[in-house]
């Protein structure tokens, strides 16, 4: 049984058994790791299924693996396999992140079908319109320097790499696209594009890549630490376009692939669930209480008769055929019978328009006919409004974007606190993006030797997007207002100074 002892170890592999027997993941490369661990080991082959390994496997960031090896919890002398990791040797779905469930295109496709109901989507639309926000210049992403001594030139050069690099993506046009997918499927794969005959020129182009088909591998499922990424390129039949012949399993380096997620995992924490999955429950009450409404107009919309019938002083049996007469004459109409092959009168039962009779003795008034209202509360939507409100307090947006025709006051309190907390959520989600963004970004300045020629580390560099545009500039505004407006009139007080008297420093 594989990883279960070292005698049977080949001698490359056998420096990385640990001191139990079992295999350590810690200072192998991915294509090692993967060839150790699935049945189709000997088909794994970094340089004939991704030539381009070799050139990321040097660049892009390291530090949190090597973190992860000076980690205690991660990492100690006693047991290098951490709770969690993919060291089963069993089959792929036991080292693919993501295969963990065994449906990820089937979970991908539902959670397409929420996005595209219609209170779903324009919830959606009402983020993903907040996360691009041209600035007056016309950029939504920019470069920003920390704590590193730069001459202006040098931060010239960034900055034209960078717009370089940020133009791939082409955010202006396709960010809307990218942030909505990020919201419904939880995880953005990029492939990086470079020349292998001219990698020194960097990263030349990015593709976005289905979810469904590229999955994250974990050196360390503890502490979510990526070692690379397998894609499933599905090999089409010559004879049939239609089908696949076979999947070919490509390794790629985490630096070759800059990746976005949610950031938010199912309750064992198997396989990343998107954004989408807090209105699951909403969604679903929101679909099931419009249709029974529906239902229920149906059935009760149609207003029916009430006949209450005087049949004087007759017996019991003799009053119910006489109903039975007047319901025949009433209620029938003429069709044609094939038995009796003539135009003959019958009752329609199944009518929606049936009428409830009533015998009525004698010595009340006579016969009477009364009409019976339908559902009195069809038009109260009132339990309609709640779940979808409730759908919306589950996406963090505002309840009052429900209706495009209120006008909403700027200086609200209350409107302007839930825009607030909106905005917030937004922004988290431009750093996710913007966290991977700067990972490409590392890899696009090593493969051009930029990094280290300026002497750059992972802290000097920050990607931030424009912050939403709308309720949190005005409530920025708001607290400049109010700090211009105390300095005003405090520096109307004689009794205090306009000059700012530093405070005395304290004896050692």
């Amino acid at each position: 049984m594989p990883g279960t002892g070292s005698s049977t170890t080949s001698g490359q592999n056998r420096n990385y058994v640990t001191n139990d027997g079992r295999a350590s993941t810690f200072g192998r490369s991915l294509v090692q790791y993967i060839q150790n661990r699935l049945p189709y080991a000997g088909d794994v082959e970094d340089q004939t299924l991704n030539p381009k390994y070799k050139f990321f496997a040097k660049a892009g960031m390291r530090r949190a693996e090597a973190l992860a090896r000076a980690s205690v919890s991660s990492s100690n002398p006693y047991n290098n396999l951490p709770v969690g990791e993919f060291g089963k040797d069993t089959t792929f779905q036991d080292v693919m992140y993501a295969s963990a469930q065994d449906d990820k295109g089937g979970r991908l496709r539902d959670y397409r079908i929420m996005a595209a109901y219609s209170e779903v989507a324009d919830a959606l639309d009402e983020i993903c319109d907040e996360t691009i926000n041209p600035d007056d210049s016309g950029f939504i992403a920019k470069l920003q320097f920390k704590n590193v001594d730069l001459t202006v030139e040098e931060k010239g050069v960034l900055d034209e790499e960078f717009d370089k690099y940020v133009t791939y993506f082409d955010l202006k046009n396709r960010g809307w696209e990218f942030f909505r997918q990020l919201l419904v499927e939880g995880e953005v794969f990029f492939e990086l594009i470079i020349h292998e005959g001219y990698v020194d020129d960097g990263v030349l182009g990015v593709i976005n890549l289905p979810a469904e088909i590229i999955d994250p591998v974990y050196n360390n499922i503890q502490n979510m630490l990526v070692k690379g990424f397998i894609y499933r390129k599905p090999i089409f039949s010559p004879s049939n376009p239609a089908k696949v012949e076979k999947i070919e399993f490509i390794p790629m380096d985490q630096n070759q692939i800059v990746y976005v997620n949610s950031g938010v995992y199912n309750d064992t924490k198997n396989f990343v669930v998107p954004f989408l999955e807090n209105a699951r429950r909403p969604y679903r009450q929101l679909s099931l209480i419009e249709d029974s409404i529906v239902i229920y107009r149906l059935v009760r919309a149609p207003e029916r008769l009430v006949f209450n019938v005087d049949v004087g002083n007759m017996t019991p049996p003799k009053a119910e055929a006489y109903l039975k007469k007047l319901i025949q004459n009433y209620w029938s109409r003429k069709t044609f019978d094939l038995d009796q092959n003539d135009v003959v009168k019958k009752f329609n039962p199944q009518s929606m328009l049936d009428a409830f009779w009533f015998a009525k003795r004698s010595g009340q008034e006579g016969t009477e006919v009364r009409q019976l209202d339908g559902g009195a509360n069809l038009g109260e939507l009132s339990d309609l409004m709640y779940f979808i409100k409730k759908l919306y307090r589950a996406l963090k947006v505002p309840s009052v974007r429900l209706d495009p025709e209120q006008s909403v006051e700027a200086g609200g309190t209350s409107i302007l606190r839930e825009e607030l907390k909106f905005a917030r959520f937004v922004m988290r989600q431009q750093e996710r993006f913007a966290a991977g963004l700067k990972r490409g970004f590392i890899t696009h300045l090593k493969l051009k030797k930029l990094f280290e020629k300026f002497d750059l580390n992972e802290t000097n560099l920050e990607v931030v997007f424009n912050v939403p545009t709308n309720f949190y500039e005005l409530r920025e505004n708001q607290r400049l207002e109010l700090k211009a407006g105390n300095y005003t009139s405090l520096a109307m007080d004689e009794y205090l100074s306009l000059i700012h008297i530093s405070e005395p420093t304290r004896p050692s």
